[in-house]
């Protein structure tokens, strides 16, 4: 539910609303039918921003169905939160009401702030994080591959599980089938995921975040080749810069996949393709239904599967396999406690969340609970939004000929 739409609301303060304009915000809102009642009691802009839950329950205003009461209260709420009046918090029963589960079929709220500010720059945004990311880490993986210990003096190191399970052809090639599956998958729930952008840039900054640990980790040690079958280690990239840069953007076109052409050595600690395969998953089980049981627990079976065909073509150790998985879900997590709460609002938690998430209060200032999974078409926006133009476009049209009347009697 929107709090304003359409004219110049979205960058006029509700203290400069005229009585018209709160009849504007009340239409787009679905309260057209108490515009009347407001303009007789000359409700302007900022007699709204001080209205409370107890003036629309008594007189002079009235209202009399408790549905509507408390949705008006909420959006009345939301709106002198966004503005900075002193509003305080919301109630505890509403708290709960919030972190209800998310497949009830009750009536409930997506957390998310009535006035969506800057969510196309804050995609933007996010998409730079993450992609300056990924050129961090082809640097590192350029650098860690020249640094990779020769395999004829440092032969692989002891591992539990690739001492005991022999190389399986062509297993690195399934594992990455596994990754585009998830992809698939997950971009096909952010077409229809009404609340696509929120999704989109918190797997940036996640996916950002993790790989920049990643480029740390490779630049930090470099461990030896885990098989003998991996004798493109030996060929390394020239010291020029030029041909160095070459390697980078190589990495980075292929997206570091084997079935895009791309082969490197000593970006082991820890695994990328695990932490792609894991971060997919971990959002494709948080934001589908919880009755969609099938698509969850092939998406972890996909994330199993993934891992461990990565184990079997000996291209990681097992070690690089479980830091990966361990590191990504718990930065999904750590991400996820706070967005979900109001802890994130408070300034000490903002400080906490810096280091791991820079611009984490930047992206999230506008959510202040758990985003409901509702879904919808991805033409659905834009039908509306054009509805709604219409509609407000109608209602200036005859507000301009009624007052041509008034003026001609």
């Amino acid at each position: 539910m929107m709090v304003c739409c359409g004219t110049n609301l979205d960058s006029l303060k509700p203290d400069f609303w005229t009585k018209e304009d709160v009849g504007r915000w009340l239409e787009v809102n679905g309260f057209q039918h108490l515009i009347v009642k407001f303009d007789e009691h000359d409700i302007s802009g900022p007699v709204l921003m001080m209205l409370t839950e107890q003036d629309l329950r008594k007189p002079p205003l009235s209202l009399q169905k408790l549905g509507e009461i408390k949705r008006l209260s909420l959006i009345l709420e939301k709106l002198q939160r966004a503005y900075n009046t002193n509003v305080p918090d919301p109630r505890k029963h509403r708290r709960q009401y919030r972190r209800d589960s998310v497949d009830s079929s009750k009536d409930m709220r997506s957390g998310l702030s009535l006035i969506p500010k800057n969510e196309g720059l804050k995609f933007f945004v996010s998409f730079l994080y993450a992609f300056s990311s990924l050129i961090i880490t082809s640097i590192a993986m350029t650098v860690a591959h020249n640094r990779v210990p020769d395999m004829k003096k440092i032969p692989p190191l002891p591992d539990i599980f690739l001492d005991n399970i022999p190389t399986i052809p062509h297993a690195f090639e399934v594992a990455e089938a596994c990754a585009v599956g998830l992809s698939l998958s997950f971009f096909c729930l952010i077409l229809v995921h009404k609340h696509r952008f929120v999704i989109f840039r918190r797997y940036f900054s996640i996916i950002g975040t993790v790989f920049l640990l990643r480029a740390l980790t490779m630049m930090s040690t470099t461990l030896s080749v885990p098989g003998e079958h991996l004798n493109n280690c030996e060929i390394r990239v020239g010291d020029s810069w030029d041909e160095k840069l070459q390697h980078v953007i190589y990495i980075w076109r292929g997206a570091g996949m084997s079935i895009s052409g791309v082969r490197t050595c000593g970006d082991y600690m820890f695994s990328g393709h695990t932490a792609v395969l894991t971060v997919l998953n971990l959002f494709i089980c948080e934001y589908t239904s919880a009755k969609l049981k099938f698509i969850q627990t092939l998406s972890w079976s996909l994330n199993f599967f993934g891992a461990f065909f990565i184990l079997a073509a000996h291209e990681h150790y097992t070690i690089d396999v479980i830091v990966a998985f361990y590191i990504t879900s718990r930065t999904f997590a750590y991400y996820h406690v706070l967005a979900n709460s109001l802890a994130h609002k408070q300034r000490n938690s903002q400080e906490l969340t810096w280091s791991w998430f820079p611009l984490f209060s930047y992206f999230e200032e506008n959510v202040d609970s758990k985003i409901l999974n509702e879904y919808e078409w991805p033409w659905t926006p834009v039908i509306e939004f054009v509805s709604l133009r219409y509609r407000i476009f109608l209602r200036l049209r005859d507000e301009r000929r009624k007052n041509l009347e008034r003026k001609t009697e």
